[in-house]
């Protein structure tokens, strides 16, 4: 890109394209014309159990809210989930597989740099119950938004051994929206089972309820 554009409120542009900040992806591109950058809108809720491989290093901005970005770490370490709160930001190195999870009413703006010729992007599919790897996607991207609606659509669209895992026969669900409590990531709208409370009745009553008496 050599025209040289005008600022613009990005606010503003996040309220005007609210409705393309939806489920599955969330997100929306701008400066679509340059060639050295990246840079688009993320919002949520996102419905994501896929973690996105990326041969170039991702930055996180977050405008509103708080999120969790899961990473898989390259020593083989288990997963874990970053907490990125509001004014934060997260570099994500390169080639590690990430799963940003966007609660509602969450932003976030993105910036990642081209692909270098040759490597291409990912996304994978991990079972829930034993961690093997289901299902790998690779493509060489051309513009994200759209790049990842496809291959996502793919995936769920596709014949249903392409979501079950070798390993221990379970078959990968679609992702509901989640929340974030405590510095933990979990489905929304669940909560823990209440305790039923007992009420203790004294032997007495018991026992002239059922019409027993008591020896003196």
């Amino acid at each position: 890109m050599s025209q040289i554009m005008p600022p613009f409120n990005l606010q503003k542009w996040i309220r005007q394209n609210k409705d393309a900040l939806k489920p599955p992806v969330a997100n929306k591109q701008f400066y679509t014309e340059a060639k050295d950058v990246i840079v688009f809108v993320s919002g949520g809720p996102n419905t994501r159990n896929d973690y996105h491989v990326n041969p170039t290093e991702e930055l996180f901005y977050q405008l509103k809210g708080d999120i969790a970005v899961r990473v898989r770490p390259l020593d083989g370490s288990p997963p874990r989930d970053v907490i990125i709160k509001e004014g934060e930001m997260f570099l994500c190195p390169r080639w590690v597989p990430h799963r940003p999870q966007r609660p509602p009413g969450t932003v976030g703006l993105i910036v990642e740099f081209p692909r270098p010729e040759g490597e291409n992007d990912g996304l994978q599919w991990y079972c829930p119950k034993c961690d093997a790897l289901v299902h790998d996607a690779r493509w060489r991207l051309r513009k994200i938004d759209e790049d990842l609606k496809v291959i996502m659509e793919d995936f769920w669209g596709g014949p249903a051994d392409r979501r079950t895992c070798n390993a221990c026969g379970y078959v990968i669900e679609r992702a509901g929206v989640v929340e974030l409590k405590q510095g933990k990531i979990r489905a929304a709208g669940k909560k823990k089972a209440a305790k039923k409370k007992t009420v203790k009745k004294s032997t007495k009553k018991v026992a002239r309820k059922a019409g027993v008496r008591r020896g003196r």
